[in-house]
């Protein structure tokens, strides 16, 4: 008999809701289905705006929660109509949420993701496991990345070494060396590209990375940006589009002496992505790894022509390995809520540095 969870992600990118349901009676998993769903333009630009703003006004956090959870509700709602799957079969729900804001490293260490769980499991009449960074961080951990165990769960089978890259609005690696596992933020993914697209009226994101390649790299500006204590800091580590935002890029660009156009910028924002990740692989002293790229950054192909002329490794996408680059996040989600819901505890110890055995997510129980 069939154990359905459905999946929900929105990345830090904050460009859609990425959805999928999922068969997990076994241990395989199943994928039944995935969808992705726009976001309304006026909630997608609310987030972006609290994500980039210093602070956030509790009513508008309060708005955004609900609002954003009843998008989620929307979207489980049309994904079980497509798929013909009565949502009495469904045992539950796994929703990520939209992040806002990130500081595990503050004097207060606190993760903010908008998406209220409760909401989502009343109006769904269905468990809904949410929060999942919380418990990590309460453990003294980064409270992310968290997908570095599930890689391992579907690409760890065979025990060989590989990499694999998630590209979103941050980029995070895992490097599945077993019996070792090693995850953590190497930087902005497309944050800063988007950030200065959206600024220049190029659009929501820089399609295929064009824009970017038809800018020069400017070296002084790529020297000061690469210079930023994140980049130097070993790992664990964490961080989100909150840190990596317009701002940080217009701090930058007051060190330079001179102004430079657009498109330069775009293009070193490129490079800034590009090289993080590059020096993060070989910190690891991964070489003839094979690497695995998934997330929305698999669609510019001019940044993973770059990645491919920097790196030692063959670069293919998680689509080689059985899994669509575009939907391994929200199959992470789905099946991590089983995991919390079946009260498994993971060590994390090796990737955020929490401390001991934590659960991942919170459970929600319809309140009606």
């Amino acid at each position: 008999m069939a154990e359905i969870y459905i999946g929900l992600m929105s990345g830090t990118s904050a460009d859609s809701i990425d959805c999928a349901a999922l068969d997990l009676s076994s241990e395989e998993i199943k994928v039944l289905g995935c969808k992705n769903f726009e976001i309304p333009k006026d909630l997608k630009k609310d987030i972006i705006q609290s994500s980039q703003s210093t602070k956030v006004k509790k009513d508008l956090i309060h708005s955004l929660d609900f609002r954003m959870a009843d998008v989620l509700v929307g979207s489980v709602k049309a994904m079980l109509t497509e798929l013909s799957i009565d949502i009495e079969a469904v045992k539950g729900i796994g929703s990520h949420g939209q992040t806002i804001k990130h500081e595990p490293r503050s004097k207060f260490p606190y993760t903010l993701q908008i998406g209220n769980p409760q909401k989502i499991s009343d109006d769904l009449n269905l468990r809904t496991v949410g929060n999942y960074r919380h418990d990590d961080i309460e453990a003294g951990g980064e409270g992310a990345p968290l997908t570095p165990i599930f890689h391992e769960k579907v690409f760890g089978k065979d025990k060989t070494r590989k990499v694999i890259i998630n590209i979103g609005g941050i980029t995070n690696i895992t490097f599945l060396d077993y019996p070792k596992k090693i995850g953590f933020d190497s930087g902005p993914g497309n944050c800063l590209m988007d950030s200065w697209s959206r600024a220049h009226d190029i659009g929501n994101y820089d399609d295929k990375g064009s824009w970017a390649s038809s800018g020069t790299i400017n070296l002084s500006l790529l020297e000061i940006m690469m210079s930023d204590e994140y980049f130097l800091r070993d790992y664990p580590k964490s961080t989100g589009p909150d840190y990596f935002s317009y701002k940080w890029i217009q701090k930058n660009l007051r060190s330079l002496s001179k102004e430079i156009s657009p498109e330069d910028v775009q293009a070193t924002l490129l490079q800034v992505t590009t090289l993080s990740l590059i020096e993060s692989i070989n910190i690891l002293k991964i070489s003839d790894e094979n690497i695995y790229l998934c997330g929305g950054g698999v669609h510019n192909e001019f940044l993973c022509n770059e990645l491919k002329k920097q790196s030692k490794s063959e670069i293919r996408t998680t689509l080689d390995l059985g899994i669509d680059p575009d939907f391994l996040e929200a199959i992470c989600f789905g099946w991590l809520a089983k995991q919390r819901i079946e009260n498994k505890k993971f060590n994390l110890s090796d990737i955020t540095g929490s401390n001991g055995e934590v659960y991942l997510g919170r459970i929600y129980e319809p309140s009606k």
